[in-house]
């Protein structure tokens, strides 16, 4: 698979120049170009580096050194998510016969790729958080997540959807569990949105 790179986002690349023998040239001097011209990724040769600028499946880069070129480098820029939204309904109430919540669900999308459209990101991590109560371990808690834990990241499907549920656990439930849905940009940058609310009311 390609490597990527998120819009806005910087990936350094490693490059080593080789003698006829088989033997690096330290200091030998790099810079990297970008084959396509679309204005999908931004250059840094200072720091062997490229920055993503709009989304694409393939854009190129080959690394230069005097009359030496490399092999072109494919590097997916993966869209960046503008957005993130709940998918399923913020309040949830378990009967006593219930084991477990409905999912608690949220979207990613990117605003701004396709104008006009919302598209759903797949393969992204959203970190769901129980924050109330305050269990402070896993072994103290009356609710868990689906893993078992107080914290649970999921990666987003194909329709950009990620999700949890919030699971008795022990005879005696609070009344209510609070989890906080948190999505980032690579960049570590919060997206719109983020933290999502959930409250799952427990009979």
């Amino acid at each position: 698979m390609n490597p990527s790179v998120e819009e806005q986002d910087t990936l350094r690349l490693v490059v080593r120049v080789f003698t006829r023998g088989g033997d690096t040239i330290p200091g030998a001097a790099v810079r990297l170009a970008v084959l396509d011209t679309a204005g999908y990724l931004a250059i840094d040769s200072a720091d062997q580096a490229v920055i993503g600028r709009k989304a694409s499946p393939s854009a190129r880069v080959v690394a230069i050194s005097g009359n030496l070129r490399s092999n072109p480098l494919a590097i997916r820029v993966l869209a960046a998510a503008d957005s993130v939204r709940a998918s399923s309904a913020t309040i949830d109430t378990l009967a006593p016969a219930d084991t477990a919540s409905a999912p608690l669900a949220v979207t990613l999308l990117d605003l701004h790729t396709v104008v006009g459209q919302a598209s759903p990101l797949a393969g992204r991590p959203v970190t769901f958080t129980i924050v109330d109560p305050a269990f402070g371990s896993p072994g103290v808690a009356t609710a868990v997540l689906t893993n078992d834990s107080l914290v649970q990241t999921a990666t987003t499907a194909a329709g950009g959807s990620a999700s949890v549920t919030v699971k008795r656990k022990g005879a005696v439930q609070p009344d209510s569990v609070v989890v906080l849905a948190r999505a980032l940009r690579a960049t570590g940058s919060v997206i719109a949105g983020s933290p999502v609310r959930f409250v799952v009311r427990f009979q």
